[in-house]
């Protein structure tokens, strides 16, 4: 899909949310634009482009009171570049530093990517070595999803964050030990419809 496809149904999407929010049990629509895979090693990043992040808040269920109220999440991440794609949901706590318009936020959740997953057998070296230097190898088409942000709302219904996001399987989810992962910073903005 293309950027400019992509963004029309996001735009067409925000639209049609803002309807059916109060029926749908919807809380908050985002759209986010991050850098795809900032290396915090100081290594070159293997994948390039900018992902463009639509994601849809739930109001928070009644039988997640004990674990303190956290909103489900459903995320989707479209690469401009091609790179790895990803979609997905979690839990989240979004919570305000005392009576200010200022807000942390912590994320968890599942998504499912499409980058690579594997290696080519030892036997083929050259090639081994040209995807390990040029692409990331996840291990495992699941992967956990962990965001942490710090945002303001910028009036009753809108608000900003800068946020950092991992993806990796941890060893748990993959049947391999290879768990490169990846991390992206970028920001969201968010249409509040409670």
């Amino acid at each position: 899909m293309n950027l400019t496809r992509t963004l029309a149904v996001s735009l067409v999407s925000l639209a049609a949310l803002g309807f059916t929010a109060a029926q749908a049990g919807i809380e908050e629509f985002r759209i986010g634009i991050a850098k795809h895979d900032v290396e915090l090693t100081g290594d070159d990043p293997r994948e390039s482009g900018v992902n463009i992040q639509p994601q849809i808040v739930f109001t928070s269920p009644d039988f997640l009171r004990f674990i303190a109220s956290p909103n489900p999440y459903l995320i989707a991440s479209i690469n401009t570049d091609g790179e790895t794609n990803f979609a997905g949901g979690g839990l989240l706590y979004k919570r305000d530093f005392g009576q200010s318009d200022w807000f942390w936020e912590l994320d968890g959740g599942l998504v499912y990517q499409d980058g690579r997953t594997d290696l080519p057998p030892p036997i083929e070296a050259a090639e081994r070595e040209r995807i390990l230097a040029t692409e990331i190898t996840f291990g495992s088409e699941l992967q956990f999803h962990f965001v942490a942000g710090v945002g303001k709302a910028v009036s009753d219904k809108w608000d900003v964050q800068a946020y950092f996001e991992h993806l990796s399987h941890g060893q748990i989810l993959g049947d391999t030990e290879k768990n490169e992962g990846v991390e992206n910073v970028g920001l969201k903005f968010g249409r509040r419809f409670r």
